[in-house]
């Protein structure tokens, strides 16, 4: 008895129906059809294969998240550090450029009076 499983076709190509399924999902179908071999005493070496092969997968994809998510927090961090430099400089630039402007203004005549002398 071999266990047939279900055929896709998005009208381009066939899909296999492995496809849709999750690894997890995967596996239990394995398991279940493993334990149909081993009840009928047929080879269960290509099952037990294809379950190694999908813990790898599934393995090499959480290394894979974790991965990801390191990338995500270190672009997080750099942008957060970009953007402290860039307003640092901003600040700066506008005290230089106050500085500059204030100096440069020359107090008016009228604005200090004439000091008085005692005779």
């Amino acid at each position: 008895m071999t266990l047939q499983l279900p055929t896709q076709n998005n009208g381009t190509h066939p899909q296999k129906a492995t496809d849709s399924f999750t690894i997890p999902q995967q596996k239990e179908r394995l398991e279940n059809l493993l334990y149909q071999k081993v009840q009928q005493g047929e080879d269960i070496s290509p099952c037990i294969e294809a379950l190694y092969y999908l813990a790898s997968k599934q393995t090499t994809q959480d290394q894979l998240q974790v991965m990801w998510a390191e990338v995500i927090k270190e672009r997080s961090a750099f942008n957060s550090l970009q953007r402290v430099i860039i307003t640092a400089f901003a600040i700066l630039g506008m005290i230089a450029f106050f500085n500059g402007a204030f100096r440069s203004v020359k107090p008016s005549a009228a604005a200090n009076p004439p000091a008085v002398q005692a005779h």
